[in-house]
């Protein structure tokens, strides 16, 4: 079971729990007298009379009639129209503040609604309200079970919203992936693939190019000659007359 589950149904119990044993001591320990509203007492009382709740439905559905109908069937209960509403009183009084519960547990969180529920389960002016057997409470619980339908509509409009959101989000984040692995290959294919763009020749890596053998014809290579003294001269054989020249040209010379 979830733990966030578990701790609202604890909570539920809990404020049930409080609710109905406030109540009941209030009841039995410090409730004086009752006050029952006379039309809805002397209407309950003809539907008694006649065996059936055909007088209360004769003006058609509403409010009243909707009192009534809960508040005869509390009467073959308890026999007593008095005793009948004052319990009538408490099971509208726990229920809404059950449902007050839910409804700010929507709103804000649990912990905040047990507090806010609390508070009304325990509020001495509500439930010194049990005297008095009118249409009251079960107004008030209406208005509560209409607020909580509104809360949880609202709250599943809003989840399914979320739900879509992070739908796209994920999907949005799952795509990213994809896209850096299909660049990775794209980059990956092109350092695989020669680079057949032109280059700059620097004039350093001319020692490590290496030519091919020419396939084409060529004239035969001329084999190298050096060219050398017919004789080898000697230290008695570089004289050489050296006549003055003095005013002289080196154009004069004979």
């Amino acid at each position: 079971m979830n733990k966030k589950s578990w701790l609202t149904g604890l909570f539920i119990i809990i404020l049930a729990s409080i609710a109905i044993i406030a109540r009941i001591y209030y009841i039995n320990a410090l409730m004086s007298e009752v006050n029952i509203n006379e039309e809805i007492y002397n209407a309950a009382k003809v539907s008694v009379g006649t065996n059936g709740l055909k007088t209360v439905f004769a003006d058609g559905i509403h409010i009243e009639s909707l009192y009534i109908c809960n508040l005869y069937f509390a009467f073959l209960i308890f026999g007593n129209f008095t005793v009948a509403g004052v319990y009538l009183n408490v099971v509208y009084q726990v229920l809404t503040v059950l449902l007050v519960y839910i409804v700010l547990k929507n709103l804000t969180n649990r912990y905040i609604g047990f507090a806010g529920s609390l508070i009304l389960a325990i509020f001495p002016m509500y439930i010194e309200s049990l005297s008095q057997v009118t249409m009251f409470h079960m107004m008030l619980l209406l208005g509560a079970m209409a607020c909580t339908i509104v809360v949880l509509i609202v709250r599943l409009l809003f989840c399914r919203h979320t739900a879509k959101d992070s739908r796209e989000e994920q999907q949005r984040m799952s795509s990213i992936p994809d896209a850096v692995t299909d660049q990775k290959e794209t980059e990956d294919t092109a350092c695989a693939l020669p680079d057949t763009s032109m280059k700059e020749i620097h004039y350093d890596d001319l020692d490590k190019v290496q030519y091919i053998e020419n396939p084409l014809p060529v004239p035969k290579r001329k084999e190298h000659k050096e060219m050398d003294y017919a004789f080898e001269p000697t230290d008695n054989d570089d004289d050489y007359d050296v006549k003055d020249i003095t005013g002289k040209d080196y154009y004069d010379i004979e």
